[in-house]
């Protein structure tokens, strides 16, 4: 293609695409850094522009040192464009250390043609140098990308990125290895614009699409988590529970569960307001969430109670003692500078061998909490059901 359609092509792709990120930033997502994403789009507009003014000369204006003020503002959008994914990614800080050899190639470049003149040899092995040492860099902090939502996607971009600083790389060994080359035409400015135009259709849907389905990951965890302190919601525990009860039945082995609930909630509430009690649940689920072991599911099912599914039915007693204790070890600061202490009532059911339906073993469970409540609180209270017993029949209750 045509030296000036292809930067034709890519001021107009890089255009559209700063348009987008503009959009995106004009919604502001609530868990996407929106200065990453104003980062993007002036990224892509200094592409724009850099383009925009490289094919000046082809509407005859061509006002002294164009081509090194358009090369740099493509120099500026890809210091933009890693400063927007460390950023976005929430990478180290330390890691923006690279802008400063990239700055320091680019004025070195910048201070030769205007002392000199347009030398080709030069400010493609300094420009493909500064852009290269950016694009590395990131695509080094794509591919660390924390987050198993945006994982794929963004090894997807490091590659893209890989490829365009090999392309870089190979623009400034061809200069190196033709040293009779004329320095005032660059024959490899079609193979990249070729190139860039190539990376700019797909590194900024591989951007978009990081977005999306970092969207997607909250949705998904706002339906499945709750909102106050992080754990299973109500609907996740029950899904879970009903599953895991008819596999207990399937293969006649035990099933557990524990019912939890604060004491004298309400009294916190009453005494030092709704933002204290929010305080103590958040306390309170951190804790069952750190003494629960490895496969316990740990929900809140409304207010003040919890509920846990014990990934071991047999040590099912031993963890609510556990949680019972870790609770009972808080120290909860409030506004004011209050500390508060709490305590649990842990209601304990069982059925041996699977059998029964998942709602009576919730029913059981809520009469041992009633059990512990009844008996003064801050202890575990314990019920068997068996398969002999019918679906009305009683279970013998008990302190663990």
């Amino acid at each position: 293609m045509h030296g000036g359609t292809l930067i034709f092509i890519n001021a107009l792709l890089s255009f559209l695409s700063s348009f987008a990120f503009l959009f995106a930033y004009w919604i502001q997502p609530r868990l996407v850094p929106p200065r990453s994403l104003l980062c993007w789009c002036i990224a892509y507009l200094s592409f724009a522009v850099g383009f925009a003014v490289l094919m000046l000369p082809a509407f005859d204006i061509e006002p002294p040192g164009m081509p090194l003020f358009g090369n740099l503002l493509i120099d500026v959008g890809a210091a933009l464009n890693f400063v927007a994914i460390v950023l976005y990614l929430k990478r180290p800080r330390s890691e923006l250390w690279v802008l400063l050899p990239a700055a320091l190639l680019a004025l070195i470049e910048a201070g030769y043609v205007l002392s000199h003149f347009e030398n080709m040899r030069v400010m493609v092995g300094l420009g493909c140098a500064a852009r290269g040492i950016l694009t590395v860099a990131a695509a080094l902090a794509l591919w660390q990308c924390n987050d198993p939502s945006r994982r794929p996607v963004a090894r997807l971009a490091a590659a893209i990125h890989g490829v365009w600083a090999l392309m870089l790389l190979s623009r400034i060994a061809w200069w190196l290895f033709n040293p009779a080359a004329e320095v005032t035409f660059d024959p490899t400015t079609a193979f990249g614009l070729t190139t860039r135009l190539v990376l700019t259709c797909a590194i900024t849907p591989c951007f978009l699409w990081m977005l999306a389905r970092q969207l997607d990951a909250e949705l998904l965890r706002y339906a499945s988590r709750d909102t106050l302190t992080g754990l299973a919601n109500r609907r996740v525990v029950w899904e879970q529970g009903q599953a895991r009860l008819t596999q207990a039945a399937r293969q006649h082995r035990a099933m557990a569960l524990l019912i939890i609930d604060v004491d004298h909630f309400k009294k916190v509430n009453d005494g030092w307001g709704h933002a204290a009690g929010d305080a103590v649940l958040a306390a309170v689920a951190r804790a069952l969430a750190g003494a629960a072991s490895d496969g316990d599911l740990v929900g809140r099912i409304g207010g003040e109670e919890f509920l846990v599914l014990p990934a071991h039915p047999g040590a099912a007693l031993a963890l609510a003692e556990r949680l019972r204790a870790a609770v009972a070890g808080l120290q909860i600061a409030v506004e004011g500078g209050a500390v508060l202490r709490c305590t649990i009532s842990v209601g304990h059911a069982e059925t041996r061998d699977g059998s029964g339906a998942w709602q009576r073993l919730v029913n059981e469970a809520d009469r041992a909490l009633y059990a512990a409540k009844q008996g003064g609180r801050n202890r575990v209270v314990s019920v068997a059901i068996t398969a002999s017993q019918g679906a009305d029949g009683g279970a013998a209750v008990a302190p663990a």
